[in-house]
């Protein structure tokens, strides 16, 4: 089912298709190709050397349910080889067709993620997301992630992808048994006896070798060690709650966040550029003027605009009372008029637009 924006996009097709003057095909096919880039998908990509859990990632960042905003978002696991050679090219085209990267690391930076991430022209694309999977490995990764944020010049997050897959029940995984947890919690285990999966199978505790085993496939090592130790540090704890604990600290949600902000930000391009495209196209091409002006004077029109503005300004746009859409499309009108800058000149406009066309019945 099409949302607005992609049925406004379809009359402003068929409206310019219906021109039939000499000049006309010039000015349609022009229409035709900026909406088919505004229409086609956002792509996320997620690369990374082999072994660092990038299909783990992209099952979790699937899950959770990206913002979208509006478009079709696909994510895609990039392909990667351990070769220089073969790390150029690949990088190449992730770079290129991306329009939000999503690399992973899986301890220290190496000299193929710095290859990559640093041999396209103009470094790596705008929206990249660094990310230190398989945190649960590693003594300190806090540390590890400060290192490689100092050595990449970029924020890279931490995360547990493959114990917040098993936490949703995704990646082919299932959800914990919280019963074989507080078995486990309840069992008298020795100093070290959740710090080796050696030692957790070899522990003396009244639980099958199966069932540990499923507890390890679910939430790793380090997941089934911070669950027992909520456990025992609060008796009487639900397990919804043990398991709220866990989820917070894979890491996940920031990851999301950041991810959906650049699908945001990209999306945000993506009809910056559009709206662009159609007014050069409107002052270049008399043919299909009046069909691109009443596209862009449409609500679903006006509504991207004031979308666009308002992440362009890193603000949120208010609802309410006709008293305050009326204020706030005043103080975005004064804001407009006595700004110097352009961009926040251009976005101020569009945000009194979009709040006047609120207040319309």
């Amino acid at each position: 089912m099409m949302d607005g924006a992609e049925a406004g996009l379809g009359r402003l097709c068929e409206r310019s298709g219906e021109v039939d003057t000499a000049g006309a095909v010039t000015a349609r096919d022009a229409v035709e190709t900026a909406v088919q880039r505004r229409l086609r998908p956002l792509e996320v990509h997620i690369s990374g050397r082999v072994g660092v859990g990038k299909s783990v990632i992209l099952s979790v960042l699937d899950a959770a349910r990206l913002h979208t905003d509006g478009f079709e978002v696909r994510l895609l696991e990039s392909e990667w080889a351990d070769t220089p050679r073969a790390v150029d090219v690949q990088q190449n085209r992730s770079a290129c067709d991306a329009d939000v990267l999503v690399h992973v690391l899986a301890g220290a930076v190496s000299p193929d993620d710095i290859t990559f991430l640093s041999a396209r022209p103009g470094g790596p694309p705008e929206h990249t997301v660094i990310l230190l999977n398989k945190a649960d490995t590693l003594d300190e990764p806090a540390v590890t992630a400060a290192a490689a944020s100092a050595q990449l010049g970029r924020r890279v997050l931490p995360v547990m992808g493959s114990v917040a897959a098993g936490l949703g029940g995704v990646a082919g995984g299932s959800a914990v048994d919280m019963a074989d947890v507080r078995a486990v919690a309840a069992g008298e285990l020795h100093p070290g006896d959740l710090l080796t999966v050696d030692r957790f199978r070899s522990a003396d505790i009244s639980l099958s070798t199966i069932r540990r085993e499923a507890l390890l496939d679910c939430v790793e090592l380090r997941g089934l060690a911070l669950l027992v130790d909520a456990l025992r540090r609060r008796s009487g704890v639900s397990d919804a709650d043990v398991l709220r604990e866990l989820w917070e600290a894979t890491g996940v949600d920031a990851v999301t966040t950041v991810v959906s902000d650049g699908v945001s930000a990209a999306a945000t391009a993506r009809d910056d550029d559009l709206h662009e495209q159609l007014l050069q196209i409107s002052a270049r091409h008399r043919d299909v003027r009046g069909a691109v002006e009443s596209y862009l004077a449409s609500d679903e029109a006006v509504a991207t605009d004031m979308r666009c503005a308002a992440t362009r300004l890193g603000v949120s746009i208010e609802t309410g009372s006709e008293q305050a859409l009326l204020e706030q499309a005043l103080v975005w009108k004064r804001c407009a008029a006595t700004s110097e800058d352009d961009t926040i000149r251009r976005s101020a406009l569009a945000l009194c637009r979009g709040y006047v066309r609120m207040l319309r019945p």
